[in-house]
This record gives C-alpha cells, sequence and structure tokens, in this order.
C-alpha cells in the first residue's frame, strides 16, 4: 500500500510540475491587424491578457511597424517581440521570453516567414499564400529547406495560416452534401484548394512526409474548423474550414497537449480566423 500511495505521489507531482512549466502556445491570423480599428485591438489585448499565454505568433500584421508590434507586446505582458518586414502582410511573434537567432525570408514568399528561439524551442511562423495551391507547395518547401540549410532539425514547432486542407479532416469535406459546394466555391474564388475536381491536401501531407506532427491529430477524432468565425454573420457547412495549424517536430510530440481551436464570444467577433492553441513543455537540452 506505500508502495502504491509513493507511486501515486510521485505521478502526481510529475503532472504538477508539468503543469507549472508548460508554455501555453498561439498562432493567430489578426485579420489585417484588426482592421486597424482601435476598439477591436482593446479587445483583443483584454482577451489575450486572459488567456495568459507565453507566446502569440501573429499573421495578418498589416502595414505594422517593430514599435507597434513591441506595444502590443507589452500592453499583454509580452516585452519581446519580432517582426518580418513593416510593410504589407507580416508575420510575427511575441513572447514572455527572451526572443533570439531571428530569421527572415521574405524573397520566394507571398508574405513571408520568421524563425526565432525562444526557451530553446525553434519557432516557424508562416501565412502561406492565399491564393493557387502551387505557390503554397512552393513555400512549404522552402520553408523546408531553409530549415535544413540553417541546421535547424529539432524542437521545431511551424505554425500559422496555411490555407490549406488536411487529408486527416477528408471525411468530413467528403460528405456529399459538402463535397460539391466546397467544390464549387473553390473553383469561383481566388483561394483555390481543388484540382481536377478534387480537393487538395499536399501542404499538411508534404510537412507530415518531412516528419512533423499536426498537433490537432493529438486530439479525439473529430472535426473543427478554424475559419471562418462569425464576424461576417452565420458560417454554412461548406466554408468550414481547418487551414491554421500548429505543426512540431517529432522529438516534442510527447511534450506537446491540449489542441485547442479557441472560440468565444470574443474570437467570434476579432477576426476572420480563429486562433489555435497548444500546451507544450520545452523538452531538456
Amino acid at each position: 500500500m506505500k508502495r502504491i500511495t509513493l507511486f501515486l505521489f510521485f505521478m502526481l507531482a510529475i503532472q504538477l510540475l508539468q503543469a507549472q512549466t508548460a508554455l501555453k502556445i498561439i498562432s493567430y491570423n489578426v485579420y489585417n491587424y484588426f482592421e486597424s480599428e482601435a476598439a477591436r485591438k482593446a479587445r483583443f489585448v483584454t482577451w489575450a491578457k486572459a488567456q495568459q499565454a507565453d507566446v502569440i505568433a501573429y499573421q495578418e500584421l498589416l502595414n505594422i511597424t517593430a514599435g507597434e508590434l513591441k506595444s502590443l507586446g507589452e500592453a499583454i505582458g509580452h516585452p519581446y517581440t519580432a517582426l518580418a518586414k513593416e510593410k504589407g502582410y507580416s508575420v510575427g511573434i511575441s513572447s514572455k521570453y527572451p526572443i533570439t537567432e531571428v530569421k527572415r525570408v521574405i524573397e520566394g514568399m507571398h508574405h513571408g516567414f520568421m524563425t526565432a528561439k525562444i526557451e530553446d524551442l525553434n519557432f516557424v511562423v508562416v501565412h502561406l499564400s492565399p491564393f493557387k495551391h502551387e505557390k503554397r507547395r512552393e513555400e512549404v518547401a522552402l520553408i523546408s529547406d531553409s530549415l535544413q540549410r540553417w541546421a535547424i532539425s529539432k524542437k521545431i514547432l511551424i505554425m500559422g495560416d496555411m490555407n490549406s486542407l488536411s487529408a486527416s479532416d477528408s471525411m468530413s469535406y467528403n460528405r456529399h452534401d459538402r463535397l460539391t459546394p466546397m467544390l464549387k466555391s473553390d473553383s469561383s474564388s481566388n483561394l483555390s484548394n481543388a484540382i481536377n475536381g478534387k480537393l487538395d491536401y499536399e501542404v499538411p501531407a508534404y510537412l507530415i512526409q518531412k516528419g512533423f506532427i499536426d498537433t490537432w491529430s493529438m486530439k479525439t477524432k473529430g472535426f473543427n474548423f478554424s475559419y471562418p468565425t462569425l464576424v461576417f454573420g452565420p458560417v454554412p457547412d461548406a466554408s468550414k474550414e481547418r487551414i491554421d495549424y500548429i505543426f512540431i517536430s517529432s522529438d516534442l510530440q510527447k511534450n506537446a497537449t491540449k489542441p485547442i481551436i479557441v472560440k468565444d464570444a470574443m474570437t467570434d467577433q476579432l477576426s476572420d480566423h480563429y486562433p489555435i492553441s497548444i500546451l507544450l513543455v520545452p523538452p531538456h537540452s
């Protein structure tokens, strides 16, 4: 009995330690930097403070300066920030902890991507082309090639709006009542995920082939969508897509838990994308 009690105590201690040291990580497409609306930015600050995230990766930081991102970070308790570029649509990151080894790639990318090291983790913030699937395939290959060239092979998180569908959601998309309107919508829009009458799943498949894990797949099976929100009104089934991701390298699989698409009264209206989050315990070096 004493041995069982000691074992249970030991397991509880480990769980408590993990809970204390896990980083809460969020990725969020912030819709043209909240349409530059002061009231919407203020609501985001309120929301972000309540989330108490350790790291937030941003997409669609439209025409924002490094100073503006720093001010935003300070407002939510993140004194450390980094931005990919100041003109056009940019990605960025804010953190409670120091950000080092920042690398930025703009050429060859529609929006650009960046890497940064935080707590010995390699964060890769991406926003793939919102247009053709061929461009997105080129971009994800460029990201992979860049990581290889920089000798970044472990402790990697690739996160952001990938504007791409995953085969793991295909059972939901391929229902007849959904597939036909989805294909019709894709064929008439700039954002195409259709090839010869079939949906394209190549970008997530490429990352999985490279050994990365879609953290959503760690959750109980079931479809959920990250786009669109209720910001433009009710969302029909054919419009619901999961195109926002947090991928991790395989060495982090045991360290990541609780993948969530964060849906609440605030996120229904702040952006046209829902934020996604995970908890991750940084591994020992």
